[in-house]
């Protein structure tokens, strides 16, 4: 599919059906503005080509001159993707499949093709070669992802869009008895790294559980609507460090970091209320309101002999249990 195609289908789709017109000035604008680059000269050009092939019209009887379908013209339909909305599709199909139902991906399955083909066709075009210069890399150590039942999966993900109730056999990692069976509420999911949690509770019970979709062995959805807790939202609850492993509530940290450990905390800080004070020339002072969790712990661990925590106590036991 030539980029001339699709820029001429662009331009007839812009073009409104008498009395409406539209200038080739308004014209040219949009195709800019869809990322094709042209001249005044090539639309005026293609225009009069295409009125020969359509019912166009244009009104030169006042100025600004403007074009038209003529009032008559029989409806039809053209393929409607230009390349801002192809290039929004194919980083929807890049990087965000694993949010997608999975009957809202076949759905989509004709547009990812589309939005490929539109977009390999715009080679001079910045749009064109967008996808091929953006990727997402993880920043801890890369795992392969585990192994989801397909079909559970898709159970799962059906249920939560259609707000029902699941029964399942689902593979605790700490039970060692096997699959067991579950009615499971969903509320919601989170990806985490290559990790899928699904939200909910479970029979009647009112606390909030995470279950591992991997873990989910076999499911089906069950002739039962999902009710909500009061009050949940699932952002709240992701805010309060559910995911990061919750040890206690939220923490004043402090933290003696050598200086050149601390260089990222000047342009990523932990908290809006963090704050940096120098030591000496080797040394600073961090301070940050923190939620404690294992991440955080991992994360200290992690820089060994260049930090020594200050406050609180319990967790400079934690990290530098030798410190005097």
């Amino acid at each position: 599919m030539s980029e001339t195609l699709l820029r001429q289908w662009e331009m007839l789709r812009s073009i409104p059906r008498a009395p409406a017109k539209v200038t080739v000035a308004t014209l040219l604008a949009r195709l800019g503005a869809a990322g094709f680059k042209t001249t005044k000269r090539t639309v005026q050009r293609e225009l009069n080509m295409l009125s020969t092939l359509f019912p166009l019209t244009s009104d030169d009887r006042s100025i600004p001159y403007g074009w038209s379908w003529a009032s008559n013209a029989p409806a039809f339909d053209l393929p409607t993707m230009d390349g801002p909305t192809a290039l929004t599709v194919r980083m929807i199909e890049q990087f965000i499949p694993t949010l997608l139902p999975p009957v809202l991906k076949e759905q989509l399955a004709p547009q990812f093709i589309r939005a490929r083909a539109v977009l390999d066709a715009l080679e001079t075009n910045p749009l064109g070669r967008w996808a091929s210069c953006v990727r997402v890399v993880p920043n801890q150590m890369p795992l392969l992802a585990p192994k989801f039942d397909p079909q559970a999966t898709r159970v799962v993900y059906d249920a939560l869009l259609a707000g029902k109730c699941i029964g399942a056999k689902y593979e605790s990692r700490s039970s060692g008895e096997g699959p067991r069976d579950y009615e499971i509420n969903p509320l919601g999911l989170v990806v985490r790294g290559n990790l899928i949690y699904l939200v909910c509770t479970l029979w009647e019970y009112p606390d909030i559980r995470q279950l591992a979709l991997h873990r989910i062995r076999v499911a089906a959805i069950l002739d039962k609507a999902a009710t909500r807790p009061a009050c949940f939202d699932l952002d709240r609850y992701i805010e309060q460090g559910e995911f990061q492993f919750q040890v206690g509530p939220r923490i004043k940290l402090e933290v003696v970091f050598d200086r050149d450990a601390a260089a990222h905390l000047y342009e990523t800080p932990l908290s809006t209320d963090q704050t940096i004070e120098d030591i000496d020339t080797d040394h600073v002072r961090v301070s940050a309101t923190v939620p404690h969790t294992k991440q955080l712990e991992w994360w200290l661990l992690g820089f060994g002999k260049q930090l020594l925590v200050t406050r609180p106590k319990s967790l400079r036991q934690r990290v530098n249990p030798n410190a005097v």
